[in-house]
Formats: structure tokens, sequence, C-alpha cells
């Protein structure tokens, strides 16, 4: 499982700061260990980073040193890159575990560092995010030349946005599902079970203002049945549901951080790239559900590579009805695919069940519904988000 840990302040700004050029990034956390052994494991989503941009490919190398590949990789500086060599092999002893390490960059990285590696204009590059001032004047000058999209779309929609926000929005249903609903008739969006984006390529996500503190729903994604321990959520449900008034449901959040009141926990296995939740008992973790990480990536990538985040104030009339008035947008774009894995595993992301038994016996599950802290768009998207007020 890859090393990790929440970033400081100066290092989540400094990845903010990369991810509002749009570049996609990977991240290392060096370890003491890693560091006075000058050895580093080259993790799944570094793996991939480098087999992605056809920089290495370790599922082809052969082990032992004679077999070792070495590239040149850019270390960025504040006053300007460096050039060093990378090796990356795999020993005789560990199975061939895939391992790298960069020659000279002990003068500018320290044990507990973390380490950013992109690729930026046919070369693969490294920032260290724990010392370095990605907002510095001759950085800066470097990363602007990234950062030109397309607005045509997302300008429309905000026009179209600020239009409706001057009235009130009848809810056509209730719970959470009523103001995207609101939202989306205004528009003039058909209401339909589509798992694509909602307006020309950019995805609605709506919600209450008074619940703006909470998570922001990512996408929701069953788990594979042919590869999970327990094969249907009535299974699930029938273990460790519980009944509250008239209703026999599972209603609860699972992080990677610890377990939650019916002992149901989030793990990463880095190795095979699968996210399990297990139930943890007396110390030992059952493995019960599981999602590959690449089946959840391409779900973040298929419904987030545009969206529009908005705020809303709900009220009731004299009749109990309730109305909507648009309040904000947060618009984001293209997800950080490796920063995925580690918000899972810092507890950034973490999952709702919402599983229900209805009155015939039937089993429903409006999720599994994968979440985002509040604070971490800038951590998650590329390019810093934009945030507009609606109405004054």
């Amino acid at each position: 499982m890859m090393n990790t840990r929440p970033l400081t302040a100066k290092e989540s700004q400094n990845l903010a700061v990369l991810n509002a050029a749009g570049i996609e990034s990977v991240p290392l956390f060096l370890t003491a260990t890693g560091y006075r052994k000058a050895i580093c494991d080259a993790t799944d989503p570094m793996r991939a980073f480098l087999l992605k941009h056809s920089i290495h490919d370790y599922s082809t190398q052969r082990q032992g040193q004679d077999n070792k590949v070495i590239r040149q990789i850019q270390f960025l500086a504040e006053n300007g890159m460096r050039f060093m060599n990378m090796a990356l092999y795999r020993p005789v002893t560990k199975q061939g575990d895939p391992r790298f390490w960069v020659h000279g960059w002990k003068a500018f990285v320290d044990a507990d560092n973390v380490l950013a590696f992109f690729f930026d204009n046919g070369s693969l590059c490294i920032a260290n995010l724990s010392t370095v001032n990605l907002a510095a004047p001759a950085i800066t000058a470097w990363l602007n030349r990234r950062i030109a999209q397309s607005e045509r779309i997302s300008k429309e929609l905000l026009s179209r946005l600020y239009e409706v926000a001057r009235r009130p929005l009848p809810a056509t249903c209730s719970g959470d599902t009523a103001i995207g609903r609101a939202v989306e008739t205004a528009l003039g969006i058909a209401i339909n079970s589509s798992k694509n984006p909602d307006y020309k390529g950019i995805e609605l996500k709506a919600k209450r203002e008074r619940t703006s503190a909470n998570r922001n729903g990512l996408f929701t994604c069953v788990p594979d049945w042919t590869l999970s321990h327990i094969k249907d959520f009535k299974t699930f449900l029938n273990r460790f549901g519980y009944q509250r008034d008239d209703a026999f449901k599972l209603y609860c959040t699972v992080s990677t951080k610890a377990p939650n009141s019916q002992g149901l926990l989030l793990s990463l296995a880095d190795a095979d790239r699968f996210l399990w939740e297990n139930v943890r008992k007396s110390g030992t973790d059952e493995r019960l559900l599981v999602w590959p990480l690449s089946k959840l990536e391409d779900r973040l990538t298929s419904k987030h590579k545009e969206t529009f985040w908005i705020k809303a104030d709900s009220v009731r009339d004299n009749s109990g009805r309730e109305f909507f008035y648009l309040k904000s947008v947060t618009h984001t774009r293209n997800p950080n695919v490796p920063q995925f894995s580690r918000l899972l595993s810092d507890g950034s992301i973490t999952l709702d069940h919402l599983i229900k038994r209805s009155p015939s016996g039937g089993v429903k599950e409006k999720g599994p519904q994968f979440k985002l802290a509040p604070d971490k768009f800038s951590e998650l998207f590329l390019g810093e988000p934009k945030h507009y007020r609606l109405t004054e």
C-alpha cells in the first residue's frame, strides 16, 4: 500500500498551483527508511503514470542490476530545472518489486517530504511540495503557459444559471435529489438515469446551502460482484442493517481512517489496485466488497471532466411546498486521477451506503456513493476551482 499522510497547508497549496496549471501529478511520500537506503517503491499509481507517458514499463522489465534502466528527469527548483538521472529496476530479492531512485536529489529532498511527479513537454519532472514555492514569479511564468482552455460552453451555462437564479425554482420531488431535479428542469434537461454529464458535457451537482459544509457527492458505483465475497446488497443489508422506525436499512459512511459503528472500513490493496470494504472484528479484517480502482477512476473521469457544483437556499411557503434560490457555483475541470487513491487513503474521499428494504421485501441501494471532503476540490481537480455568486 502507498505510504501516505494528509498534506500540510504548504503542500496542499503547492499541489493546488500544479492543478491550476492543468498538470496531472502522482504523489510520492518519501519515508525515512527509503531516504536512508536510497530506495523508493514504485507504487501502482507511479507505475501507471510512467507507463501512460511511455517512460517505463515495469511489467516487461527483468530482475537484476543488469536490467536496470536509466531515465533523465528534471527537478523543479525555484531558480529553474535541474537535470538528474532516475534508475528504474526490479531487484532479484523481494519478488522483484518495482523500485527506483533519483541520483543527486538528496540535496533537495528529505525524509517525510511529499514529492509530485509530473510530465511536461516530453519530460518527466519532480517538484518537492514540502519545500518549493510554486507561486514564485519565475515558476508562475512557466506555469502560465499551461493555462489555456476553451470556455465557450461553461460561459453559456453560467449565463443561463444567472438567469435561472432570478426566480425561485419549485421542487418537483422531496429529499436530496429535489434540488438537482429543480435545476435540470429549469434548464430544460430531461430527467434520466444516464451516468453521462448533464449539460453539453458539463456535470451538474446541486445541493442546499445549509449542507455546504458536508461532503460533495462524486459518483455512485456498485462493487464488482464477481470478485466480492458478499454477492448482493440483500445479504450485505441482512448482516449489517438495523431497524429504524418502520424500515430496515443501512445508512452509513465508510472510510479508510477507522471502522464505523458497524465495524465497516475501507482498505486499499495497492499491489492489486483494489478498494476493499472490510469489517473489523477483534482486530482482524474480513473482506466483503471490492471495487477495482480502475473502474472508480474511469467513473471519476467520465463524470467530472467538467463540473458545476451549485448551492441553493431552500425555503417553504405556507403550504409546506419547497422552493430553491440558486446562490453560487464552483466550477472544476479535469480530475487529477493519480490523486484519487491518495484522497481515499487519507479519508478525504469516503463511501456512503443508502440501503433500504421495502415493505414488499425488496432491497434497494441508492449508492454506494463516493463523496469528497468540501475543502479538497483543489487537490482532486486540475485547474484552480472558479467560484461565482449567482445572486447578491
